[in-house]
């Protein structure tokens, strides 16, 4: 399977899913992991917002590298790991509108005051165990 057949394949899967788990990490090592509601872009970034209140903001500040994992109904899931930024002012107005075209219930919380962050991806693995063996597809950026 060539590289832009497994993204594409990889980005259908994902575009099905509006939750993940987002694992971040503190300073002193200890790790922290929220469910949030994601949205996709063409690019695989995946798309979420927080609040300053809360540790994965804080841990996102000192410590970009993030880890997701998206799915598992059907015995098939995601995993990602990257890097994420708060989404630059420019670029925010087109991230929001694609961000609640995917996840309406998100209005509130950009309403609230969360802001925007984009995860880039370093590593990505579809695993569906639903084949025996199961199928496995890895891509590295």
């Amino acid at each position: 399977m060539d590289e832009g057949h497994k993204k594409r394949m990889i980005l259908e899967f994902l575009r099905k899913h509006t939750l993940a788990v987002i694992a971040t990490c503190h300073h002193d090592g200890t790790p922290e992991a929220a469910t949030v509601d994601v949205s996709v872009r063409d690019n695989l970034e995946i798309v979420f917002d927080t609040f300053k209140e809360t540790r994965k903001f804080d841990n996102l500040v000192e410590r970009p590298s993030v880890a997701f994992v998206v799915g598992w109904s059907d015995n098939i899931t995601v995993q990602y790991e990257g890097e994420a930024t708060q989404v630059p002012v420019a670029d925010l107005e087109q991230y929001q509108q694609a961000h609640l075209d995917s996840v309406p219930a998100e209005r509130e919380f950009l309403e609230r005051g969360a802001l925007m962050f984009k995860a880039t991806p370093r590593w990505i693995r579809y695993s569906d165990f639903n084949r025996e063996p199961p199928e496995l597809i890895e891509i590295r950026f």
